[in-house]
């Protein structure tokens, strides 16, 4: 079968300004007989049984993956709004995405099966997880090469490459830098509260004592997971927003300032509270009161975006 060949036809799909008796229908109507009808074609069926043998071989990681997102204390708390990032950067593309009608192809199934068999040997050896997560989106940007044709999944393809800000494969990112951000979201807190005149006192890099609270800067609150759920967020408005180049720079720029800089706020929040309220209040605004400056953080962020050109 020729690379430009349907999968499982022997004719091209004709495009929706052709319709053809034997067009495979891919978008049914929403009528129970109509679904049916379309689950049970062949090009279906085997759809799912290559989706099917992709999560098999990759279940570890997706398995990682949910435990690294329901952690509470982890990393990874973005990881549920993920799937749904993809879904609107599909649908806010739609326009480009459906110039290229679908054509799918034989042609990547040697390439799918050589990411499967590498994706087996990584679960099976313990490989890093940066090696699974790359060979899982390779294998995802591949089957939808497989089921949609090449114009038409690299189309699609940045929507799928966002999957990969959901995935623990910045574990490295994270073991590098976060001593660093530590120190910096510390020294913000300690100009914060030193401006506002508490008195602050410090006896080494991450620890902050203020009359009545001390602060105790752990590598949890260094700032690491608001640094990358910003960094999510700023991939996500790139992929959307349509800016001018040199917007798309500042907007990327502005990314790790933004995250210490919120982080130090919350800090400085946590000792004002400790110290003028009480210890409990403090641990309490710890818990719970850090989502408020994680909200104002995505909004300078949505703001700056409106401001260079993001028509919302």
């Amino acid at each position: 079968m020729s690379s430009d060949s349907p999968l499982m036809t022997g004719e091209n799909i004709p495009t929706q300004a052709e319709p053809h008796e034997n067009q495979t229908n891919w978008f049914p109507a929403l009528q129970p007989r109509s679904f049916l009808e379309w689950l049970f074609q062949t090009e279906v069926l085997i759809g799912f049984l290559l989706v099917g043998l992709l999560m098999a071989v990759f279940w570890q990681l997706i398995s990682a993956t949910l435990g690294f997102w329901s952690n509470m204390d982890g990393y990874y708390q973005h990881g549920p709004l993920v799937p749904f990032g993809i879904a609107y950067i599909l649908y806010a593309n739609r326009d480009r995405i459906q110039k290229y009608p679908p054509k799918p192809t034989w042609a990547p199934m040697p390439l799918f099966v050589a990411l499967l068999v590498l994706g087996v040997i990584a679960a099976w050896a313990y490989f890093f997880v940066l090696v699974q997560s790359a060979l899982f989106i390779a294998a995802l940007c591949t089957l939808a090469w497989m089921i949609y044709g090449f114009r038409r999944a690299l189309a699609m393809s940045p929507a799928l490459l966002f999957a990969s800000v959901g995935l623990p494969m910045w574990n490295r990112l994270i073991d590098d830098h976060t001593n660093q951000l530590q120190i910096w979201s510390t020294d913000g807190a300690y100009a914060i509260l030193k401006v506002i005149g508490l008195n602050p006192f410090r006896d080494n890099p991450t620890t902050i004592h203020l009359d009545n609270f001390v602060l105790e800067i752990a590598a949890a609150c260094s700032g690491m997971k608001l640094t990358l759920a910003l960094l999510a967020s700023t991939v996500f408005i790139l992929l959307i927003a349509r800016l001018k180049w040199w917007g798309n720079l500042i907007l990327i720029a502005v990314g790790l300032p933004l995250a210490v800089a919120i982080n130090s706020l919350r800090i400085a929040i946590i000792g004002i509270f400790g110290d003028q309220v009480s210890s409990e209040a403090g641990y309490l605004f710890h818990d719970y009161g850090s989502y408020l400056t994680l909200i104002l953080a995505f909004w300078l962020l949505y703001v700056l975006s409106k401001k260079l050109g993001w028509k919302v």
